[in-house]
């Protein structure tokens, strides 16, 4: 006989199969949106304090919401929950500091790596007591109705002795300068040459600077064995050699520092290159320097044109600097001096001391560069280099591990707010038209043959060092 459940279990056992053998009722699901981003707004993004400094991390977070935490871990124990974070140790080594932050979307985690270097020796060598008469030049060439201003500098003191010669008769004439208190004595040679234009080359030729007359660097942690550039330059490297090395590096679009304040180069084309303005009437860019600048550090360079006038294929001209945004301003001075000292013991800062006799020093910094000395082997056998030129105002400043080098408006090399798209891709460039004479009017310069870059301002901050101009390319901006 056939067996028949009771209707409650039929019921029962129906429901109870669609429950246990279908598909699991539907969980509610994540919201979809943006997740929160991490930004750090770092002044420098190289995270590198010595011990006992602090450093503050900041970071800029977007899609943020009421239920946002801040968490803070360093090898996963928490260390806060702030919306920044102080690091500070007194063990030097590399870490790791991580943020998690969530919204309603989910979470996300980012970490910086803080490396921490020993403290570096505070002991500062002291900075001598000099009155030394020095001259940019003793000999020149300048071109026929031009004049020239030649000015005597006294280390540490600003004591003025210049005269202002015209060049109104081809040939050599000699001027005869006196120390209005020491009564020492200097010959100055001028040459006058032909009539500007006389040896103007062709327009034509390669766009890249084709040689570097002079590397002549200040001293500064990014100058010899720099361990992005490469490796130290031997000791009995010379001043050619550098030479040769500074245009390789050029070819590659590698770095040269220029160190401290005053520390140049001077590169030379194989033509002459045009001034847009004077040869068709259009005030085009002429000239393309490549540098590196940050939104956290640019390291201004001032920019000086020459033409060959006597035409023997050297920079022994007269200078002409392109003025900048600061050219004439209280940021900007001219026929400025700076002298500075070598350390008697390695690893030592450098001390200097200016025409107005301010003193201040390179820091050493043994995590950027363990050269012992920041002094170049061509330089080694010399107690002391002054070097001339132009100065801007230092404006960088340090807080919290934060340091900021802002850039001036427009006209330096290795400046962040001349940065452009151009013929040579995204670098700075910059008008012969703006070359001034020492009283500051317009040169009217038709060509140049040569050009100098200089370190422009004298800073520096504990965690980036001195304030060093870099070039990684010099080239005529008609030709890319």
């Amino acid at each position: 006989m056939k067996q028949t459940l009771p209707l409650f279990f039929a019921l029962y056992f129906s429901l109870f199969a669609l429950t246990s053998c279908g598909d699991d009722p539907a969980t509610p699901s994540q919201p979809e949106g943006p997740l929160p981003r991490i930004t750090w707004v770092m002044s420098s993004g190289r995270f590198r304090i010595q011990t006992g400094e602090s450093i503050q991390l900041v970071p800029d977070i977007e899609y943020l919401d009421e239920t946002s935490r801040y968490v803070w871990t360093i090898e996963g124990d928490t260390v806060g929950h702030d919306n920044y974070y102080t690091f500070t140790t007194d063990v030097p080594g590399e870490y790791f500091v991580q943020l998690t932050i969530n919204n309603r979307y989910g979470e996300v985690s980012d970490e910086v790596k803080i490396t921490v270097v020993e403290r570096e020796n505070t002991e500062l060598p002291e900075i001598p007591e000099v009155a030394e008469w020095q001259f940019p030049w003793t000999e020149i060439n300048v071109a026929l109705g031009r004049t020239i201003r030649v000015r005597a500098y006294m280390t540490g003191q600003d004591e003025q002795t210049a005269q202002v010669f015209t060049a109104t008769t081809e040939g050599r004439h000699t001027l005869n300068l006196t120390h209005p208190q020491t009564g020492q004595e200097q010959q100055i040679v001028i040459n006058v040459c032909p009539p500007a234009g006389t040896y103007r080359r062709s327009s034509e030729g390669q766009a890249m600077v084709n040689r570097v007359y002079a590397y002549m660097p200040a001293p500064g942690h990014q100058v010899n064995g720099y361990i992005i550039t490469g490796e130290a330059y031997p000791p009995d490297c010379t001043h050619r050699q550098a030479c040769d090395s500074v245009l390789a590096h050029f070819s590659r679009k590698w770095s040269v520092s220029l160190g401290g304040q005053g520390g140049y180069l001077i590169a030379g084309f194989d033509h002459s290159v045009p001034n847009s303005e004077m040869v068709n009437g259009q005030s085009g860019y002429d000239l393309c320097i490549k540098g590196n600048p940050f939104s956290y550090q640019s390291e201004p360079g001032i920019i000086w044109v020459s033409q060959d006038d006597n035409g023997d294929g050297l920079p022994n001209d007269q200078w002409f600097e392109l003025a900048g945004s600061e050219y004439g301003t209280d940021n900007h001075r001219t026929e400025y001096a700076i002298t500075y000292f070598r350390p008697e013991r390695t690893k030592s800062a450098v001390g200097w001391r200016d025409v107005d006799g301010t003193t201040g020093y390179i820091p050493y910094m043994s995590y950027w560069n363990p050269s012992a000395y920041y002094w170049q082997p061509w330089q080694s056998d010399a107690s002391q280099m002054t070097f001339f030129g132009s100065r801007l105002r230092d404006r960088s400043t340090y807080e919290h591990g934060i340091s900021d080098i802002p850039p001036y408006p427009w006209g330096y090399a290795d400046n962040l707010n001349d940065l452009m798209d151009g013929p040579a891709g995204k670098m700075g460039y910059y008008r012969i038209a703006n070359a001034r004479t020492w009283d500051g009017q317009p040169a009217n310069l038709e060509y140049i043959d040569f050009i100098r870059i200089q370190t422009a301002q004298t800073g520096s901050t504990p965690n980036l060092g001195e304030i060093s101009t870099e070039v990684y390319y010099i080239s005529d901006c008609h030709l890319e």
